[in-house]
């Protein structure tokens, strides 16, 4: 047998190893990601459960007006998920900036306790966290008395239940929680920067802000266009964790995002109602990955997506 034929057989059983060790992943996707489109055809009738759509009224766009209509609080939800999104991209770049102070440290034993403790939040449930904050911030937490006994408040306040500060404290504690894993990505896109751009940039007198903002920023810089992206893409897919477990009624009407909305939806058995607005949120999310992706093309100068 030729060497050459032989080596194409090696490559081919090479990659129906690939194909099989992925085959898992793609199955995945297809029936937890695309099967589900099939509910859509729910929101176009007046489900009941334990019938098919088949069996159940068709109302054709009702519920898609219901969005808009007097009754629904959606508008109330596209504010409270878009301003806490929209604060947090606008503190996006803290990641980064956490990256680059770890990079930058000398001492490779305080990088990695740093790194560590800032990391574990993001494994702790929001459970847990509201917990911790309730024994830190209520009325009678640790604070109030604290404050109280040294007279520096003349009465206790409750900052969860503050609506005011609402939007700003949820921003604060999902960057806090969240600011050490992100670190991670950005590390890993410094560690592959070229050595060789550093030792270039020493040689012609550069010092060490002038080399972060001349070689590891911009080095840094792709990755966070990408993740910027698909920060846009779920602009309105607004995380319903943090508002279920802080939301109290004084703070729901600033908490309760797009998230929450469609959760009370499928408990109030609004299912059909419920898939519509799952629908447009869908839809939305498309144009804005579509949007921004074009604006980080001219930008890039190449596509993210």
């Amino acid at each position: 047998m030729p060497k050459k034929e032989t080596v194409n057989k090696k490559s081919q059983k090479k990659e129906w190893i690939l194909f099989w060790m992925i085959l898992p992943w793609i199955l995945y996707v297809f029936v937890f990601h695309y099967m589900p489109i099939a509910g859509w055809a729910y929101a176009f009738v007046d489900y009941k459960l334990g019938k098919s759509p088949l069996q159940s009224e068709f109302v054709g766009l009702k519920n898609f007006r219901m969005l808009f209509s007097n009754i629904s609080r959606l508008p109330r939800a596209l504010r409270n998920t878009v301003i806490p999104n929209t604060i947090g991209l606008a503190i996006s770049w803290l990641p980064v900036a956490f990256a680059i102070f770890l990079n930058e440290l000398r001492s490779t034993r305080y990088r990695r306790i740093i790194q560590t403790v800032t990391t574990i939040p993001n494994f702790i449930s929001w459970v847990m966290i509201y917990g911790l904050m309730v024994g830190l911030f209520s009325t009678d937490g640790m604070l109030n008395i604290l404050f109280l006994r040294k007279g520096i408040i003349s009465e206790p306040f409750n900052l969860l239940n503050n609506i005011n500060i609402s939007w700003t404290l949820q921003a604060v504690m999902g960057t806090w929680k969240g600011i050490g894993f992100s670190a991670i990505i950005y590390l890993a896109a410094i560690s592959g920067i070229d050595q060789e751009l550093y030792d270039a940039a020493m040689t012609d007198g550069a010092g060490r802000f002038r080399r972060i903002w001349h070689v590891t920023i911009p080095g840094v810089l792709p990755t966070f266009l990408v993740q910027t992206v698909l920060g846009i893409s779920g602009f309105l897919s607004g995380g319903m964790d943090y508002p279920l477990v802080f939301g109290t009624p004084l703070t729901n009407p600033k908490l309760e995002n797009i998230g929450l909305y469609s959760y009370n939806l499928f408990r109030d058995a609004s299912y059909s109602y419920g898939i519509a607005l799952g629908i447009m949120n869908s839809v939305v999310s498309i144009v804005l990955i579509c949007l921004a992706n074009t604006a980080a093309k001219k930008v890039r100068g190449e596509s993210v997506v």
